[in-house]
């Protein structure tokens, strides 16, 4: 072989080899965007036991419990079962959680920390999951001269799904935490009127990874606008 020939051959190679291993390097979710949206937004809803049932059920107990200044200091435990069952959408779910008041002096509350789990499972006409969820928040706006109770911290949502789009239907495992910032309750209907946060859903799908990122923006009346990896889109968590 001459050495012009050699040459030619030795960039060819080193091309394919190239190629190879910046196809290697490309990861590409097996989960399409839409199905991430679909998983996103039922994990927030209040009928599916989400982050909107869990915000809105806490505040109006809370907010309720402010007037019982024997609980300052005190830790308190609750237990209960959530069932939401209205055709498509099936919920049953047991529910943990614990809170402790912080007050000042003069025993009035300042600040709660938070803390809840719950498992069970949910249907919607597009998704069937067995989950379980974690949440642990720091809440201030206690005061009674205050219209709005203020969140933050995280809410994680883990488990196994089935999901049906444009007549697919997908099993996978996931896993769906989001940091809140910000997020005020209204102390009047004890719903999400503001604030946001910053989310990632992980999971398997077919033994291969998937993941996606991005933000949430809570508009007020169950209007969510969803970013991700940069594209937008606009929610309902009312549901």
């Amino acid at each position: 072989m001459t050495l012009s020939k050699s040459i030619v051959t030795a960039i060819v190679i080193q091309s394919l080899i190239s190629c190879t291993n910046e196809e290697d390097m490309e990861i590409k979710n097996v989960v399409s965007e839409e199905e991430a949206v679909v998983l996103i937004e039922s994990s927030l809803q209040k009928s599916t036991g989400g982050l909107n049932e869990m915000t809105n059920t806490f505040s109006e107990e809370l907010t309720i419990d402010i007037t019982l200044n024997e609980l300052c200091g005190t830790l308190y435990e609750a237990s209960f079962n959530y069932n939401y069952n209205e055709s498509p959408i099936l919920a049953d779910y047991e529910i943990d959680w614990s809170y402790m008041m912080a007050c000042n002096g003069l025993n009035v509350p300042q600040m709660v920390e938070f803390e809840a789990s719950s498992v069970g499972s949910y249907s919607t006409s597009r998704i069937n999951s067995n989950d379980v969820t974690n949440t642990a928040i720091d809440i201030s706006g206690l005061q009674p001269s205050a219209s709005s109770l203020l969140f933050s911290g995280f809410f994680n949502r883990e488990g196994n799904q089935s999901i049906t789009t444009n007549l697919k239907t997908r099993s996978l495992s996931s896993k769906f935490n989001v940091d809140l910032v910000d997020v005020l309750i209204d102390k009047s209907n004890y719903s999400i009127s503001s604030g946001g946060g910053t989310f990632v859903l992980s999971g398997l799908s077919e033994n291969i990874p998937f993941s996606f990122n991005g933000t949430i923006v809570f508009n007020g009346n169950g209007s969510v606008s969803l970013t991700v990896n940069e594209n937008d889109y606009e929610i309902n968590i009312n549901e």
